[in-house]
């Protein structure tokens, strides 16, 4: 029976709009450097298709880089966690973390990353443990040598391609311009990164793959000598114990240093108009060839992506994840200022227009390598070399004495002891 009132209710709900579905709120803990390659810069907002067509939104919670890896981890140890996707970087991740995570080998099978084949191995091997693929790449970070083109000229060097041109060119470049001590090379020291790529120039290692200690062999006992001998003779900054990255950057902007071993992407800093008193004039190249002529191993770290065991919606975690390794997403990250993970991406166009060195890096990357292995102790471990080595520079530990003791203390922290 047709009422008046029927009539009417009928009208009113053809005339009222429908009600969109309000928007799950899908949650990352990653480092802000990782939300902005995602979303911000020339690249634009890599997720918001992917956003659009799940009706989600994205809770970004970000931190340092040590909280980031310590929120992940615990999230990821509670019963039911509120993370979706968490970041994690490959010297934070160890064997035991690795129940904790979803193999994403699984997930592959059930719905592959085109042309996976082309993320190198190395960086995959940064997060797998036995079979089991823990997380997937997504950033990476990787050293060059950055000299100052002013700096060579005056002092009639060219830019070095062997260990013993770059150990020549140090001495050559350590020299007082304008009343300014300029040092010839810059390490940082607050972790072993910069200090190692020059261990591995001479053939030697702080903590192999397989979890070896060798840093008390020979390749790494010369890198300390030579540390020392260039310390005592003012070729390095008197407060080198202490430098960290920060200082560096400073110190390469203001003219007081000539060369340094720091990732690619720092050739902005060093070139910032508004901060440095050598605008443009900073190069960056792959680290030269070591003692055997082969390109130094250089040292790159692996922020990866995972998926909680306890996640709640796998499914919709896992594409994400798969939409941020696209091929596509790779190149707009990068564009947004991230360390594509994919060689491929430095051949692209529209990054070589705004990226300068994207080649010198894609070669650099062919040979790079972790710091240590990923272990539960390993911050501890690199705080250890950090001490040992400020032993030798300071003259209280002779380079094989303390290398010898390093390797002692290191040992117990290990997986394998």
């Amino acid at each position: 029976m047709i009422t008046r009132r029927g009539v009417l209710g009928a009208a009113t709900a053809l005339a009222m709009p429908a009600i969109a579905r309000a928007a799950e709120k899908f949650v990352i803990i990653s480092h802000a450097v990782h939300r902005d390659a995602a979303t911000k810069g020339a690249g634009g907002d890599v997720t918001e298709a992917w956003r659009r067509a799940n009706n989600v939104e994205i809770e970004w919670l970000t931190f340092s880089v040590e909280a980031t890896n310590e929120r992940a981890l615990k999230e990821a140890n509670l019963t039911q966690g509120n993370a979706d996707l968490v970041f994690m970087l490959d010297r934070y991740t160890a064997p035991q973390f690795a129940p904790l995570f979803e193999d994403l080998n699984d997930w592959m099978r059930k719905e592959a990353i085109p042309d996976f084949a082309e993320i190198p191995q190395g960086m995959l091997a940064a997060h797998r443990f036995g079979a089991k693929q823990a997380a997937m790449p997504f950033r990476h970070a990787t050293h060059g040598l950055h000299v100052n083109r002013t700096f060579l000229a005056e002092r009639g060097v060219t830019a070095p391609r062997t260990l013993d041109e770059t150990l020549a060119a140090v001495e050559k470049l350590s020299f007082t311009r304008d009343g300014t001590r300029v040092y010839g090379l810059l390490v940082n020291m607050d972790d072993p990164a910069s200090p190692i790529d020059w261990v591995r120039a001479f053939g030697g290692d702080f903590i192999t793959p397989d979890y070896k200690v060798v840093v008390d062999q020979p390749g790494a006992v010369k890198a300390m000598t030579v540390y020392a001998d260039f310390f005592k003779r003012n070729l390095m900054p008197r407060n080198m114990v202490n430098m960290k990255t920060e200082d560096v950057i400073t110190f390469m902007q203001q003219g007081r240093g000539a060369m340094t071993n720091q990732p690619f992407n720092r050739t902005f800093n060093y070139n910032d108009a508004k901060a440095s008193k050598f605008p443009g004039q900073f190069d960056v190249m792959p680290l030269p060839t070591g003692v055997d002529g082969k390109p130094i191993p250089a040292k790159t770290s692996v922020w990866a992506m995972a998926i909680p065991k306890n996640a709640r919606r796998k499914e919709l975690s896992w594409s994400l994840l798969r939409h941020l390794s696209l091929p596509e997403s790779t190149v707009l990250e990068a564009l947004n200022g991230n360390g594509p993970v994919r060689p491929s991406a430095y051949a692209d166009p529209r990054l070589q227009k705004i990226v300068p060195y994207a080649m010198a890096e894609a070669e650099a990357l062919k040979s790079a390598r972790l710091v240590v292995p990923g272990f539960a102790n390993n911050a501890k471990a690199m705080d250890m070399f950090i001490e040992e080595m400020g032993n030798v520079l300071l003259g209280t530990k002779a380079p094989q004495a303390a290398m010898t003791d390093l390797a002692a203390r290191v040992k117990p922290l290990l997986p394998s002891a």
